[in-house]
């Protein structure tokens, strides 16, 4: 696709432009947003603005057209998430946020073919949601191809592809104003040291340092040649002095074609592994149960049950504060109807349940839920625009985690809701110790699949993880078997039989893809607390359901063991999203909780870890947070 790319001038921003190039997408301009005439930096949150007397040599050192906008806005919505969470999606008025909204409108007024954004995010989330909120308005797709990349790794490539960047800005411990203007690969074994010490970010993600790039081999057509510059300083100090380096003078050197030439044969900038060790373990274990006697004699085919849902009221379960509806469908007389329209049906019905077990508005608590299964009588690719179509109109930003199944006849919906008001009188003090936290990923990367709907990948107090199909995440395409190529490991190339499924079925890669995508969202999921933390479960989440649907019976005997005592539920329906032949959904616990005494209020809570019990039954209300 076109894209625009947005530019600091910092060394992340352009190193994730060979990834667009790698990944076939097409530069076609640049743009920026700077402060007002006369300022070298603003406090903005939003935008790395030291160099920004350099930005003009970036874009002609890349040969495309740049467009700039002077910052207006303030950085007035600091939280997590960006926009509310009610139907219409529109941003804050005032917020800097909007300035690139203006930005890419003009963008897209000269360049209307463009479909994409570029953008250099490596953990800044702050960064992510808003560049993500903005493309949504206009359906651009971000690409952020070096999101939750392992900085030390990243940091190794880009000097391995040749990189050229120099420190523009210093402020963190260990680096100094002396360090400004000297190059990357020159400070590249002290931004070790520092990280091994003190925990400081290589690429400089905490702020500890930002770039400005000077050549980027294989997508700039020049050098920049820095000729004059002064040393400013912000604030001094013995341990972490800022100060910044301002560009008086500099210059584009254009490469002739004999340079262009020599980069071109240089070597191709890598990208990670397609797998984790441990998930290519699970590949090869899934390849060796499908040549198993067992799997071949699995029916190749199941006939569908009659579904007689239709005929049943909702099913209707509130426990504490969660107000759990199922089987939610529209009328006999509506079953006609097209999908959009049952789609919109049923959301109106759902919404009178749940107006009905809260004192909120049902539309706050729909727009705030957790998890929403959506089944749709077939999943074309039609049916699916469709109905996804109907389904955004009742969210706007970080709607719900949602599951997306073609089983039954008509549309049908179910929904976990989290309405705090209902938390019983004993247990008000955790009313507030919660908050509704999401991941929320729109963007094409290396990392996990982007969303394909109007859906967050995750959901929290709790965490409800969206369902995971075996997508691959640069392109949201499914794999096939050659997306892996041998080499492979002895004990395969000894084996017949697992070389030959691997090498004819994608199956075992699809259901690898799908366990790593469910792990790594676990992973970047918030954890959200009232102090506000929200890292990550950081690999150490219990779960606590998991749900595996397929559209064939001969894989459900190949998933590896799950956890004891977790409820697995597994499901053959007709059809996945996107053609996929395995969706899991999860519910997952940190383990961490709050404690605190009930009787005195304003006491300060202590966040506990606690591995989660499995109680089966009759579950005590005392329990149900």
């Amino acid at each position: 696709m076109k894209y625009v790319a947005l530019l600091s001038g910092g060394k992340d921003s352009c190193f994730n432009l060979l990834h667009c190039l790698k990944n076939g997408h097409q530069l076609v301009a640049a743009a920026t947003l700077s402060p007002e005439s006369g300022k070298d930096e603003i406090d903005s949150y939003l935008y790395q603005t030291v160099g920004q007397d350099g930005i003009a040599l970036i874009a002609d050192a890349l040969r495309v057209p740049l467009y700039r906008r002077v910052i207006c806005g303030q950085p007035l919505e600091q939280g997590p998430e960006y926009g509310t969470t009610s139907p219409g999606g529109s941003g804050t008025p005032g917020d800097e946020t909007e300035d690139l909204y203006l930005l890419l409108k003009t963008v897209l007024e000269h360049h209307p073919d463009v479909q994409g954004v570029a953008v250099g995010a490596i953990l800044s989330n702050y960064q992510r949601v808003r560049v993500e909120h903005v493309c949504r308005r206009f359906s651009l797709t971000p690409l952020a191809y070096l999101w939750q990349r392992n900085q030390v790794a990243l940091l190794s490539e880009m000097l391995s592809a040749h990189l050229n960047a120099v420190l523009i800005k210093v402020a963190g411990a260990g680096l100094i104003p002396s360090h400004l203007g000297i190059s990357l690969s020159a400070m590249h074994p002290t931004l070790l040291k520092l990280h091994a010490m003190y925990g400081t970010h290589p690429c400089g993600e905490g702020g500890e340092y930002e770039s400005f790039t000077l050549d980027c081999p294989r997508i700039f057509q020049g050098k920049i040649i820095l000729q004059e510059t002064e040393k400013m300083a912000s604030m001094e100090g013995d341990v972490a002095p800022v100060a910044y380096l301002r560009i008086k003078r500099a210059e584009v050197v254009h490469k002739n074609e004999d340079d262009l030439s020599i980069e071109a044969k240089q070597a191709d900038v890598p990208i990670p592994p397609l797998l984790e060790p441990c998930f290519q373990d699970v590949r090869m274990h899934v390849a060796r149960s499908l040549g198993s006697p067992l799997s071949r004699t699995l029916p190749t085919h199941i006939t569908p049950a009659v579904s007689q849902a239709t005929s049943l009221p909702p099913s209707i379960r509130t426990l504490g504060p969660w107000i759990a509806v199922g089987n939610v469908h529209t009328t006999s007389e509506n079953a006609s109807h097209s999908v959009a329209e049952q789609v919109t049906q049923c959301f109106h019905n759902l919404k009178d349940i749940l107006a009905r077990y809260t004192t909120s508005s049902p539309s706050e608590v729909l727009a705030k839920s957790a998890m929403i299964t959506l089944f749709l009588p077939t999943l074309d690719s039609s049916t699916f625009s469709a109905a996804n179509t109907a389904y955004s109109a009742f969210f706007g930003a970080s709607p719900p985690a949602r599951a997306c199944i073609a089983a039954g006849e008509s549309v049908t919906l179910e929904c976990v809701a989290w309405a705090p008001e209902r938390t019983p009188e004993k247990n008000a003090h955790f009313h507030n110790s919660w908050t509704r936290r999401s991941l929320h990923v729109q963007s094409l990367s290396y990392w996990a699949p982007a969303n394909i709907g109007p859906y967050s990948q995750a959901i929290s107090p709790w965490t409800f993880i969206s369902g995971q199909i075996g997508l691959l995440p640069a392109s949201l395409t499914l794999p096939t078997s050659s997306d892996i190529l041998p080499p492979y490991s002895p004990n395969v190339e000894c084996d017949p039989e697992i070389r030959s499924c691997l090498e004819t079925s994608s199956l075992a890669l699809e259901t690898a893809l799908v366990l790593q995508h469910t792990s790594r969202v676990i992973r970047a999921a918030p954890i959200s607390s009232r102090n506000g933390d929200e890292g990550g479960f950081g690999g150490t989440a219990n779960d606590v359901s998991s749900c595996f649907w397929r559209v064939s019976i001969n894989a459900v005997a190949n998933d590896t063991v799950e956890k004891p005592l977790v409820p697995t539920l597994y499901a053959v329906v007709t059809s996945l999203p996107r053609g996929a032949r395995l969706e899991k959904v999860v519910v997952v616990h940190s383990g961490r909780c709050a404690l605190s005494d009930p009787d005195h209020m304003d006491d300060d809570e202590e966040i506990v870890e606690r591995t989660p019990e499995f109680h089966q039954g009759d579950i005590p209300s005392s329990i149900a947070l």
